[in-house]
């Protein structure tokens, strides 16, 4: 997976503390410039104190199936999905491992598909998906825009979790009023029992 120059510009701009600590989706690197170099020492440049990405290929500090909970891994500063959350199926579990992953006052970097890229993920992100899911769970969109580039159009930006509760399945927005009535903290997966914590962000995987 590869962080483009756009997407490295806005972690710059949030001007962590030094001490931050880091979680991404995907083993990534750096491919803003030749030779690509790995994310990790970029992050530990400018400051990160603690690196981890979660990856089912066995590249990350973390070989993990992002479709299933995630082993206790604690809160992080930012997280950052840069091309991985697309190919995974359980888009439910991945942001809801988002939202655990991330601090209160953390923040969220993206960079994902929204159109063309034929055959390449599962699913592209339309800018609805981020701003009913930042609604529903307390976060504030800090940059939002969309890049077109040769094989269709990339949606990008910056969310950062303002408050600290349990995470909620988003309704769409302009639907929100007529499912008023159904709608409610839905039950976790019952496919595999899970435990989480909305102060520390813990969760574990709770058998099958």
């Amino acid at each position: 997976m590869g962080i483009l120059a756009e997407p490295l510009q806005f972690i710059r701009d949030l001007k962590l503390e030094p001490g931050f600590t880091v979680c991404e989706l995907g083993d990534q690197w750096i491919t803003d410039s030749t030779p690509h170099r790995l994310a990790k020492e970029f992050y530990k440049e400018i400051g990160c104190s603690h690196y981890e990405s979660i990856d089912g290929n066995g590249r990350g500090t973390r070989t993990w199936d992002l479709n299933g909970p995630l082993p206790r891994l604690g809160q992080f500063d930012l997280v950052t999905d840069f091309g991985t959350g697309e190919h995974i199926f359980n888009q439910y579990q991945v942001w809801r491992s988002i939202h655990y992953l991330t601090k209160r006052f953390g923040y969220l970097v993206w960079d994902r598909p929204s159109q063309g890229y034929k055959g390449h993920c599962f699913y592209l992100a339309d800018e609805c998906v981020y701003r009913d899911s930042a609604a529903a769970n307390e976060w504030d969109i800090v940059t939002l825009e969309h890049k077109e580039t040769t094989r269709g159009e990339l949606i990008r930006g910056v969310m950062q979790r303002t408050g600290k509760q349990k995470f909620k399945m988003p309704q769409q927005g302009r639907y929100r009023k007529l499912l008023r009535p159904i709608t409610g903290e839905l039950p976790p997966l019952k496919w595999r029992k899970q435990t989480d914590d909305a102060e520390t962000g813990a969760e574990a995987v709770d058998g099958d």
